[in-house]
């Protein structure tokens, strides 16, 4: 269903034109329950909050580029805002990004189809979508403020940001669209699944956690958006059918079990008093609701089996593996390496959800705030209750989401025509379901009857002494051990020395000298005399006539 919508606001004369087509009702609905859960978090009394939201639909259904644009920064200037009364330091690294991205986007939106106009669009929404190399913000700035802007922003934000270069990319740049336009989107969207993935495993910060998984699907739906690209412009449906299916559907799932994670991190908050894991512990005792719906986000985050994340990390496989039959020698070797970290990433993953689970919810408490954990609020755990709801058709019946989004593909890529999923989780669920059964019953039929309790083996460690009432803590692993074999085996060469990001190395550590030189210039001038302004204003002028009379010699 297509509506156009004109309002007698904005540029002069023009006004701002809003549309809705298939891809635009996609995205508000990914949108939609995000906001409901967000508010039920405790921001519903947010003004802010609300222009937030604001922001974010009006760059959802707008027409034209003015409108896109004024969305687009009243998003990143209602964010800032919210991030600013959470932490002032990642929201002054926010706004130079904000800024950044803007300093893209806006000339793009107004220059001629063509590639320039594609690596500013990649270079600006990019950035406000976290994706590699300028991901290096996101991990910072996402759990500042209250966990209810949290999810939004990672839920929320980050797919508005992607909705903006789907709709270039495949739509109004697509006459001009050229296979290495997808080869883009593939590296920067690999390298932010294998950098999220890995900093998600070795992070102790519950909320830092989260941010660094986003970054790690904004990556994955990067990639099925860069095959699909690539398979548009060499004319391929099947590959572009795949690529669309995995970046979409990864899309949904990542809206849903992303912000109930955030939410539930920030009831742990407030709550235990910390979001560090190596201070929780046994929490699903004290929070047994929420530790439900905690480890029902994680499977997603995860990508099991029969869980929400599952579905699109398969189909996006089946895209990469179809991807790397076509091409010259090192589109091929280049696709085969893309499954590797694919692999590589998915392994970290499934260990950085086990990590939350198993060291922030189970085990023994490690602090007494932890051990008198009491049940979160009930709002939060309505809302995410609303998106763990909603998280089961995407887990259990992924065909049927797929065709509900045909339309969106269609309008993508006309030419898409993926193969049939090859997955049917609610059938696997049902054999699961009656083996769980049949085992039940075997163990109640034929089981040994009675029980004994018995001391606890804990790897060789003698009694706890009486002041320790929930156990010595070396005789449970921490966040940090935990961790330790990954950041041996794959951090030191994947991360800079001390186990920084190295976009922060090479990219923000650079740029902070750069701006502290600028700075200091400035302060030069400033405390200039005004013979020394005058002969500044003097030899500029005299260089401009030079260049301006060079040039109309040449």
């Amino acid at each position: 269903m297509t509506q156009s919508f004109a309002m007698y606001v904005g540029l002069p004369g023009q006004g701002m034109h809003l549309h809705l087509d298939a891809l635009s009702w996609l995205f508000l609905g990914i949108l939609l329950p995000q906001v409901v859960a967000g508010a039920m978090a405790g921001m519903r009394n947010s003004v802010t909050f609300w222009v937030f939201v604001l922001g974010m639909g009006l760059a959802l259904v707008a027409a034209d580029a003015f409108t896109l644009v004024f969305g687009f920064e009243l998003m990143s200037a209602a964010s800032w805002l919210l991030v600013l009364r959470g932490d002032q330091k990642p929201a002054t690294l926010y706004v130079g990004v904000a800024i950044f991205s803007a300093a893209c986007l806006v000339p793009a939106v107004f220059l001629p189809a063509g590639p320039i106009a594609f690596l500013l669009i990649v270079l600006g929404a990019g950035a406000k979508a976290g994706l590699a190399p300028l991901h290096f913000w996101l991990p910072r700035a996402h759990p500042a403020p209250p966990a209810g802007v949290s999810a939004l922003m990672s839920g929320g934000m980050v797919k508005v940001a992607l909705y903006v270069i789907i709709r270039y990319a495949f739509v109004v740049l697509a006459p001009a669209a050229q296979p290495w336009w997808g080869g883009v989107l593939v590296v920067a969207g690999a390298a932010s699944v294998l950098i999220g993935a890995l900093r998600a495993m070795l992070e102790t910060e519950l909320k830092t956690v989260l941010a660094c998984s986003t970054v790690e699907h904004v990556g994955l739906i990067a990639v099925g958006l860069g095959i699909a690209l690539r398979g548009k412009a060499m004319g391929d449906g099947a590959m572009t059918g795949l690529g669309l299916e995995a970046a979409l559907l990864c899309a949904v799932a990542h809206g849903l079990y992303k912000p109930l994670l955030f939410i539930g991190a920030g009831e742990v908050k407030h709550n235990v008093g910390t979001t560090s894991l190596n201070w929780l512990g046994g929490l699903v005792r004290g929070m047994p609701k929420l530790g439900l719906l905690m480890i029902g986000g994680a499977a997603g985050m995860a990508a099991l089996p029969l869980g929400p994340g599952f579905a699109p990390e398969f189909i996006l496989w089946h895209a990469a593996i179809a991807a790397a039959g076509t091409g010259g020698i090192i589109a091929r070797i280049g696709f085969t390496a893309l499954l590797a970290v694919l692999g590589l990433s998915a392994a970290l993953a499934l260990g950085a959800a086990v990590r939350l689970v198993g060291i922030g919810f189970l085990g023994r408490p490690r602090t007494l705030q932890a051990a008198a954990a009491e049940e979160a609020r009930r709002w939060p755990l309505i809302g995410m209750a609303l998106l763990a709801a909603l998280c089961v058709p995407v887990a259990l019946l992924p065909g049927l989401v797929l065709g509900m989004m045909t339309p969106v593909i269609r309008l993508l890529a006309p030419q898409a025509d993926a193969p049939p999923l090859a997955y049917a989780p609610l059938s696997l669920a049902v054999l699961a379901g009656l083996a769980a059964v049949a085992a039940g019953f075997i163990l109640h039929r034929y089981g040994v009857r009675g029980s004994r309790e018995v001391p606890a083996w804990n790897g060789g460690f003698g009694k706890p002494p009486p002041w320790l009432p929930f156990g010595d803590p070396v005789t449970q692993p921490s966040a940090t051990g935990f961790g330790e074999p990954i950041a041996r085996a794959i951090g030191r060469g994947l991360l800079a020395p001390g186990g920084g990001d190295l976009a922060e190395v090479f990219l923000l550590t650079p740029l902070a000298r750069l701006n502290l030189r600028c700075i200091r210039v400035a302060e030069r001038i400033r405390r200039a005399t005004i013979r020394q302004r005058l002969a500044f204003i003097f030899a500029a002028l005299v260089a401009f006539l030079l260049a301006l009379g060079l040039g109309e010699g040449g």
